[in-house]
């Protein structure tokens, strides 16, 4: 499965993306706010994309995907649907990497993957969560249309290993269309 979303190329991981993913995951932002190890090894990426990825859509309960530009295969980001059900749920996850910043990737990456997401997969809600002061996800989620539903105590263990309050919001597929 891949997406062309105008200059991005949302495509499956590969293992030849470990170097970049090894190196956008040295930015401290990234296991700030998100689920991977820290510190984060060569091995960590490497079992990113040659394992854990090909099991999950293997599996058929995730569908992550490197952001990358369309012209140059630049890794720019991270999105996926995971924990997807058999009801219809999932969650959306994302990163971007520090270059890739301030230029809307993660939105119109995660855009198009949601689009696929409740077209072609037939979606019925997607979840979004970030850890409390990660408002730069936050951003992106409101861009999506996603309705903040509100926070949840000591809900998410970040890259750090310790739980922390995160905010909560929902996308259904009879909202709007971004």
């Amino acid at each position: 499965m891949e997406i062309t979303a105008g200059a991005l190329h949302l495509r499956p991981w590969k293992p030849s993306d470990a170097d970049e993913v090894f190196r956008a995951c040295q930015d401290p932002e990234i296991p700030r706010w998100t689920r991977i190890p820290a510190p984060y090894t060569r091995e960590h990426a490497e079992d990113f994309v040659c394992r854990q990825s090909m099991e999950a859509w293997a599996s058929a309960t995730s569908a992550p995907l490197a952001v990358v530009d369309a012209t140059t295969e630049a890794l720019l980001a991270s999105v996926a649907l995971q924990d997807m059900t058999d009801e219809g749920d999932a969650e959306i996850a994302y990163w971007c990497a520090a270059d890739a910043r301030g230029q809307d990737v993660t939105t119109r990456a995660a855009a198009a993957l949601l689009r696929w997401g409740f077209g072609a997969l037939g979606l019925e809600r997607v979840e979004w969560r970030a850890a409390v002061g990660n408002h730069a996800s936050r951003r992106v989620a409101e861009k999506l249309g996603f309705t903040l539903d509100g926070t949840l105590r000591s809900a998410i263990v970040l890259g750090d290993g310790v739980r922390h309050d995160c905010w909560i919001g929902s996308r259904l597929a009879t909202d709007p269309p971004v």
